[in-house]
């Protein structure tokens, strides 16, 4: 799953080959792609939104970016306006992840350590970033490509088009019935994909059961409990603007929290301030802290699926970028702040 995502997403034949260029492999099974009018393109990410935070569902769900693949088991219970959730890793060292609506308790059972906080604002699969969805099609044109099967469910397949080169192309299979999100795939711009995002087997509906979730979430004896504060902020408030905004990206989230929420010492926490921005799909975020000569060694980029990373030094202070968009992207986030005070 994403974290953003660590979990992103929403004429002739001819024509749309000039148009997508070497993207010989981005439709459906070779099936042709159909564009779809805004007025019509809404309803289809609307639905999409809709199915991921109200409606109920568990499976499976795999990961695979850059050659490596994780897994996680998810179930997810919603009645009325009370959402539940509960999400287990199932590669790695063991953590378990309960949700009940914006409150989220994340515990490691080996290390005896639990985390307390609020929901983070980027948005994870199955779901799509909270936007309209008139601000997402400024950005990215909306194709159906076909009908597939996804962990034995017909589904819809749509692809999201950049319209310039600061973001991914992104192919989405939507289960017809319901309009859950079955799969997302990344594409680079030769239609090759990035990184994938999927059930691998799934099932709809089911009785909600509070206690499942709740209980968990309030028997912590033994666990050493953190609950790290994280602050509303602003940029101009923090001594920095924005010189030179990103085509397309909006600022959705402005906080400061502890660098590493997890630290056992007992200093207090190096603060970080992180302002996560978004074009309706695809999100970055922007994290600032104090320059430190012992953990910060020199600028540098990387990049791992879809997800590129720069980390560089300005004056006193140390950014690093994080984004599901191309290198290009994330350099120009990076050098778009600038100091006031």
């Amino acid at each position: 799953m994403r974290a953003a995502p660590a979990w992103g997403l929403l004429g002739s034949w001819a024509v749309v080959l000039a148009l997508l260029g070497a993207w010989h492999d981005i439709g459906a099974q070779g099936l042709p792609v159909v564009a779809t009018a805004v007025a019509e393109a809404e309803p289809w990410l609307q639905r999409i939104q809709h199915a991921a935070a109200n409606s109920s569902y568990q499976g499976t769900l795999a990961f695979s970016a850059g050659g490596m693949v994780s897994s996680a088991r998810v179930l997810h219970q919603w009645e009325g306006r009370q959402t539940y959730e509960r999400v287990e890793q199932l590669d790695g060292e063991s953590r378990l992840q309960y949700r009940h609506n914006d409150q989220v308790v994340t515990l490691w059972p080996v290390a005896k350590r639990a985390l307390v906080e609020q929901r983070d604002p980027v948005a994870q699969f199955p779901a799509l970033p909270v936007a309209t969805a008139a601000r997402l099609l400024d950005n990215y044109e909306l194709q159906k490509l076909g009908q597939e099967r996804v962990a034995g469910l017909d589904a819809d397949v749509l692809l999201l088009k950049p319209r310039d080169r600061h973001r991914f192309a992104q192919r989405l299979w939507a289960h017809r019935e319901s309009g859950l999100l079955l799969r997302n795939d990344v594409l680079s711009p030769g239609g090759d994909v990035l990184e994938s995002s999927a059930f691998v087997d799934v099932r709809l509906g089911g009785r909600t059961q509070p206690e499942l979730f709740t209980k968990p979430m309030k028997q912590l004896d033994g666990y050493r409990v953190l609950r790290p504060q994280a602050e509303r902020s602003q940029l101009e408030a923090e001594g920095w603007v924005v010189v030179k905004p990103v085509p397309g990206f909006q600022l959705v989230s402005c906080v400061r929290r502890p660098l590493d929420a997890t630290a056992s010492n007992n200093d207090p926490p190096l603060q970080v301030l992180q302002s996560v921005f978004s074009d309706g799909l695809a999100q970055v975020s922007v994290f600032i802290e104090r320059y430190d000569t012992k953990r910060h060694a020199k600028a540098m980029g990387s990049s791992t699926g879809a997800s590129h990373t720069v980390m560089a030094r300005r004056g006193d202070w140390w950014l690093t970028v994080v984004g599901e968009v191309p290198m290009a992207t994330v350099q120009q986030f990076e050098a778009m702040l600038e100091r006031k005070r």
